[in-house]
């Protein structure tokens, strides 16, 4: 859950077609969401650790 996320894809430098770019494009949203699943996650992992360590016997 702490792994590094990936970045976009990187585009290179030459022209690319719409079925390129959309390709790209849809590998780029799959690394985003993944990177937000994995942190929220982790920050509600943290989040029910914590309540429990505050909570009253």
């Amino acid at each position: 859950m702490t792994a590094r996320c990936l970045g976009p894809v990187d585009l290179g430098d030459k022209p690319l077609a719409q079925a390129q770019l959309e390709k790209l494009w849809i590998t780029d949203r799959e690394r985003l969401l993944t990177c937000i699943r994995r942190h929220l996650a982790l920050r509600d992992f943290y989040a029910d650790r914590d309540a429990a360590l505050e909570a009253k016997p």
